[in-house]
């Protein structure tokens, strides 16, 4: 019976393959190799800081039970010089500043008041699923891996119209063109105010340098350059003027409603005590909308970035879902 059933189940892969693929189809090995890095990196993206503050919690309650430590300013102090990775440094001039990472809480525990390190696993995947980047590379993920499965259904209704494709491939853009021309300038300025090399500030670490790039840089000029050259679409009447308005018209309704949730999310975390200017509250810069002009970026109050951001999401929504529409018929013509 078992043997019975794997062999079932071994036919059944064969007839849906050779029912939407040939052997030499590079699109198939296209979309499963795509799905297989981008499935790895999320599930990392994810997994990481759970696993690194599991580790972080650990160390500090071995070094509170080790020294006896009753207050949190005894931690910082004895572990500024020894190098701990759940210690963060910032410079203010010449002087270095010392804080423990945001994700990690403390509590008084007992009768004896004993300092007692926690983090909550929930809440940190909470605050990974606020940033865009994430939420459009999960579009990404789950747009790419119903075309794998159902590959004919390209270019028909729902998730795989030539509408959501655009769409998504527009959303993608997006993330990497903010990251490329505001975030990763941001990041790295302030790597470099904070006394770390150019070499530190580019390349962080190992799986950071692969979550940004495949996030933002490989992924998503892969992923759009397969909705204009690979995708299968439906004839170039059904992509009109007026798809192009509708197009435009949803897309930038989500837009607005992820900027509505993530600042909605912020002010929550704000009014629960944590800094405006932490992505702990507000997961981009231009997104803190309570921040006054003397905390803000280039001196300019945070809601004032909210709204030029707005505009220039928008201007780069429209008019990156009409160069997609226009090559896609362009191919359309060609063929």
């Amino acid at each position: 019976m078992k043997n019975n059933y794997f062999a079932l189940k071994k036919q059944n892969i064969s007839s849906w393959y050779f029912k939407n693929y040939t052997l030499k189809d590079w699109k198939f090995w296209f979309k499963l190799t795509f799905v297989i890095i981008l499935s790895a990196v999320l599930l990392m993206s994810y997994l990481k800081p759970i696993i690194n503050s599991s580790i972080y919690v650990s160390q500090i309650n071995e070094l509170i039970k080790e020294k006896g430590f009753t207050n949190i300013n005894d931690l910082i102090n004895y572990a500024a010089d020894k190098n701990y990775d759940w210690l963060i440094i910032t410079k203010n001039g010449s002087e270095n500043h010392f804080n423990i990472i945001a994700s990690i809480n403390f509590t008084l525990v007992g009768e004896t008041k004993t300092l007692h390190a926690n983090y909550q696993p929930f809440e940190e995947i909470w605050f990974r699923s606020s940033f865009f980047t994430l939420l459009s590379n999960l579009l990404v993920l789950v747009w790419i891996t119903t075309s794998l499965i159902k590959p004919k259904n390209e270019g028909q209704k729902g998730l795989l119209s030539t509408n959501s494709a655009i769409l998504t491939a527009t959303f993608i853009t997006i993330t990497f063109l903010i990251y490329q021309l505001s975030l990763r300038p941001t990041v790295i300025a302030t790597s470099l105010g904070n006394g770390k090399s150019l070499i530190q500030a580019i390349f962080p670490s190992a799986t950071s340098v692969i979550e940004n790039e495949v996030f933002h840089t490989f992924g998503p000029i892969a992923f759009v350059l397969y909705i204009i050259f690979g995708m299968h679409h439906d004839s170039k009447e059904n992509i009109s003027a007026k798809f192009l308005h509708k197009n435009w018209m949803q897309g930038i309704i989500i837009l607005i409603s992820y900027g509505v949730y993530a600042i909605i999310r912020g002010l929550i975390k704000e009014a629960g005590g944590t800094a405006p200017t932490s992505m702990y509250a507000y997961p981009y810069f231009f997104l803190q909308v309570t921040t006054p002009a003397k905390d803000g970026l280039l001196g300019i109050p945070g809601i004032v970035w909210f709204f030029i951001f707005v505009v220039v999401i928008a201007a780069i929504y429209i008019g990156f879902s009409s160069l997609y529409k226009y090559l896609i018929i362009k191919r359309i013509d060609k063929k």
